[in-house]
Parts: C-alpha cells; structure tokens; sequence
C-alpha cells in the first residue's frame, strides 16, 4: 500500500465507520439511480466511489469521512446523504458546469478562486461592497449554477491525499448595512441549502475581512446558535488588520493585487488585539452513536437534508463562499438578549455553508432545517 497522505490518517473508531459506509456504496449508488431524474455519475469531486483496482482508493475514504462527520457519525444517514448528493448532482448537471460561461461584468466582482495558502489550500475570494443585488442575485437559477461552479472550481484544488479543505475569504470593504435586501436573502439561504446539503466539511477556515462595526450586535445574538466546531473556524478581522492577516495566513504573493502590498505598508499596532478564531471547546470524537441533540441550539431554516447532524469542519457546506452577505461576525460575547431563533434565520443564512447541522424535511417531515 502507498504512503497516507497528511489527510488519510483515521483513529480505528473513523476507519471502521468509513470501512462500513464503503460497503454500502454501491447501494448508495443505486438509490440515487432510482430516484434521480438523470444518469447519476459514481463519482464525486473528481473522485470515483467504486475503484476498479484491487488497492483501495484512499481517497474515498477521506470523502467518506466527510459525509460521515456531517452526520455525526451515523451511517445510515450519511449513507442517505451521499446519496441525496449523487442524485442532486445528477439534476443540477455537475458534469458540464465547469464549462458553463457567466458573464464578467456581473460575476467577476463577485468572487473568484485566486492561488493557495502555505499549506496547499485552495482560496475562494467574495466581495460585498458596492453590489448591485437585482443584477447579481435577481435570476436566482443563474447566481446558483455561478455559485456551485464557483465552488467546484475550488473543489478541483483538492487531491485529498494531502488537502482536503479550502479557505475562505469574506471581504466586507465597502458593505453597506442597508445592503441585504429581500433578492439577497433569498439567493443567500438557496446557497446556504445547496452547500450545506452537498459540500459537507470542505471549510478549513472562513476569515471575514474589513469588517464594519455596525455587524457586531447583530452576531452578538447569532452567535448563542452556532456550535463551537463552527465558532471555531471563524477569523474576524477588521480594516486596519485585514492586510497584514491576510498576508500572514496566506501568504501575501498568494494574495489578489488587491490585497498584495498593503500589508507591507501597514504599520504594527503593538497595541491592537490579535485576531482569533471564535473560542471553541474541543469536538467530541465521531462515534457511530453520537448524541444528535447536544451541543449549542441552533436557528432554523427550510429544507436541509438530515437530522441530527453535527458540525461540520469547512464544511464547510455550507457552503462557502460568495453567498449574500449577512452581517459579519465578531468574535465577542453574546448580549442578554430573549432568543428569537426564526428572526434569525436570514441573518445567519451564508454564515456558514459546509455546516453539517441541518434538519432533513423530506425525511424527517420536521418543518425546519438548521443551519448556519
């Protein structure tokens, strides 16, 4: 057998759960023949699920562990989950959408996957400042094959032999708060649906640059419903750090020409406060019998795919990403405000897209899905 790359090492508890979702691929597979309305690819993220070879594909199993992450655990559902992916992927056309075309003018500001960090990631950049939402998200059929294509891209940038994530940049320079209108939040929990649903853990780490202060309060009350495996990928920066953290987490000849040079050009402030990742207690190893309902409440929205699931790691679906923008987060403690989960749920929609902590409705006939 090959050498493990650095993200195909498991404890015994993963390998085991991954060797028994690996026996139920082909049934996978199978379902999602049976109910999807086009041919269904045995494939995913440029990986084949059934190897040809005697040698097992490792591969698989890091992509394997993913879904099984995503749901806690739990091998029937993420068994339906991969399946729901195969079936969606089918449907939405994946196979041709890398060559699909959107038009410049509209998309090319808005985001785009530019290099890696020091350790080989993929990047993805979004921009929020100075958008016109009726032209970027008023045909929502459009904005999502240009925001999967977006994401595809960077999947692409994964062999999951070594990397297995991506990073993500949120630049929020020029965001007005009167910015997200109804046509935003609209495209923003459609996008938040499709990555959480069929990107799950492929966030490392999610960092919100040049943020204004005005979103703070906001995320203040957000923030009591996101899990700490979410919390934890979050890095907050604002105007005055965003260059130099950028360059020291990038890398700054990684940087777009937008940001590469400020850095350099910015004094230190001995003064200033780091930026961290919001504060999160260790996770819980992944056992086939995970509890699904502890961890932090989160908010609701419609139609996820499973129940009981947990955080996910990038994922990262969520998915990513150049979703509309909510407020932006700030890594500070929560007010003393009475819980309004439901008003929330606009606010947290983009905030995080690889998350595993959906509610299944076609499965579970709840009538709300969370996540964040």
């Amino acid at each position: 057998m090959s050498m493990l790359g650095k993200v195909q090492n498991f404890t015994e508890a993963e390998t085991d759960l991954i060797s028994q979702l690996r026996e139920l691929l082909p049934q996978a597979i199978e379902d999602a023949g049976k109910l999807s309305s086009e041919p269904v690819d045995p494939a995913i993220w440029g990986v084949p699920l059934l190897s040809v070879d005697k040698e097992r594909d490792l591969r698989v199993d890091v992509i394997l562990h993913k879904f099984l992450k995503a749901r806690n655990g739990d091998i029937a559902q993420a068994q339906q989950m991969l399946t729901n992916t195969l079936k969606w992927r089918a449907e939405f056309k994946i196979s041709g959408i890398l060559d699909e075309e959107f038009p410049e003018d509209v998309f090319g500001k808005v985001g785009y996957v530019h290099g890696t960090d020091g350790e080989g990631r993929p990047v993805t950049y979004n921009f929020y400042g100075s958008l016109d939402n009726k032209q970027v998200f008023g045909d929502l059929e459009r904005f999502l094959r240009w925001r999967v294509q977006l994401h595809e891209r960077g999947m692409r940038g994964l062999d999951f032999v070594d990397v297995a994530d991506m990073i993500q940049v949120h630049d929020y320079d020029g965001v007005s708060v009167f910015g997200y209108d109804k046509v935003a939040r609209a495209a923003s929990k459609a996008t938040v649906q499709v990555m959480s649903d069929n990107y799950p853990e492929t966030l490392a780490t999610k960092i919100f640059a040049n943020v204004p202060g005005w979103g703070e309060t906001v995320f203040n009350v957000i923030c009591r419903w996101l899990s700490e495996d979410t919390k934890k990928k979050f890095v907050v920066v604002s105007k005055v750090s965003a260059p130099r953290v950028l360059a020291e987490r990038i890398g700054e000849t990684n940087l777009p020409e937008k940001f590469r040079g400020a850095a350099a050009e910015q004094p230190r402030d001995a003064t200033a406060t780091e930026p961290q990742p919001l504060a999160a207690e260790p996770a819980p190893p992944m056992t086939a019998h995970a509890d699904h309902n502890e961890g932090a409440p989160r908010p609701t929205s419609r139609g996820s795919q499973q129940s009981g699931s947990g955080a996910s790691d990038i994922d990262s679906q969520d998915v990513d990403e150049a979703s509309p923008p909510p407020p932006p987060p700030v890594a500070t403690a929560a007010p003393e405000l009475e819980p309004q989960p439901e008003a929330l749920v606009s606010e947290t929609a983009g905030l995080r897209l690889d998350d595993g902590a959906t509610v299944d409705t076609q499965e579970h006939g709840d009538k709300h899905g969370s996540q964040i």
